[in-house]
């Protein structure tokens, strides 16, 4: 038996208030404990090297830029109030193009063996820096959990009325796939 640690309305996941929602997940299971507390870690690294992430879907010419708030270029793992930005064929795209990390939390319960990371993104206002974008409560959190052996990455878009990043629905599954590949 599975029990998920971060359900749909975990705290980190924002209520679903208008627009669409979206759940995507790729779960794995392993034949050790200490196998799954390792895949756990580098899944967590890969979900925190937004420059990887390309790896995983397939877009040509679209790529998912780490940077501060001003747009320079980040070479590292993402941190809260860090920056993704989506560029098409080398330029920047204008609308929906930067999503803040608002929030990445991590949950321990050793008695249980369970732990979960979780990194929440939010659109911004490109000109207002850090502010999330005007009458809009989209927001996308994306999970990764360990229960025991089992290993799950999971996307979960709240209020969406564009795509979140501009990935397709089978676009974050290959990407989620790829965590805990």
């Amino acid at each position: 038996m599975y029990i998920s640690i971060m359900p749909d309305n975990h705290y980190l996941v924002p209520n679903q208030l208008q627009g669409f929602e979206k759940n995507i997940s790729q779960r794995i299971v392993m034949q050790f404990i200490d196998d799954a507390e390792d895949r756990f870690v580098g899944a967590k690294e890969k979900m925190l090297d937004v420059a990887s992430w390309c790896k995983y879907y397939n877009a040509t010419g679209f790529d998912l830029i780490l940077t501060d708030s001003h747009g320079k270029t980040l070479h590292r793992r993402a941190h809260k109030g860090d920056h993704i930005r989506i560029y098409v064929n080398g330029s920047v795209q204008t609308s929906g193009s930067d999503w803040m990390v608002q929030a990445l939390e991590y949950d321990d319960y050793p008695d249980e063996d369970k732990e979960a990371f979780a990194m929440r993104i939010v659109p911004v206002d490109a000109d207002k820096n850090d502010r999330p974008a005007a009458n809009n409560d989209h927001s996308a959190t994306l999970v990764i959990e360990r229960v025991r052996k089992n290993l799950e990455a999971s996307f979960h878009s709240r209020n969406e009325a564009t795509l979140a990043l501009g990935l397709s629905d089978e676009q974050w599954q290959s990407l989620v796939k790829g965590w805990v590949g």
